[in-house]
């Protein structure tokens, strides 16, 4: 292989990278938090003290990090939910539009209703 084709295909290989580079960082931009009405966030104290491992809560959401109060990855903290309410936290308990359930947090039980009167 010639000095020249090698220079070439570093050139080419050297432009892939950068165009990558570019993508991931264009994906990235993306991917800034959202603010609590944007993602239609709601935050109620009736669901404070639920099985919080059944039903749709932030708490056992893909997104939500548990430290030193609620965190999201992708929902800031601060702000009003779609009912007023102000908050620093996203409470174990809220929930919004981009939830997305956590299947290793999710534990599995299924119950069977009977209505006796009937």
């Amino acid at each position: 292989m010639s000095d020249k084709n090698i220079i070439e295909k570093a050139s080419d290989t050297m432009g892939n990278v950068i165009d990558k580079a570019g993508n991931i960082m264009d994906n990235v931009t993306k991917f800034q938090k959202q603010s609590k009405l944007k993602v239609g966030y709601v935050e109620r104290d009736e669901f404070k003290n639920s099985n919080l491992h059944k039903g749709f809560f932030c708490y056992n959401c893909i997104y939500w990090i548990d430290m030193t109060g609620g965190k999201c990855m992708i929902v800031e903290d601060k702000g009003p939910d779609l009912f007023g309410n102000v908050s620093d936290v996203i409470a174990p308990h809220g929930c919004c539009s981009v939830y997305e359930p956590d299947f290793d947090e999710i534990k599995e039980q299924k119950e069977v209703v009977v209505d006796e009167k009937k």
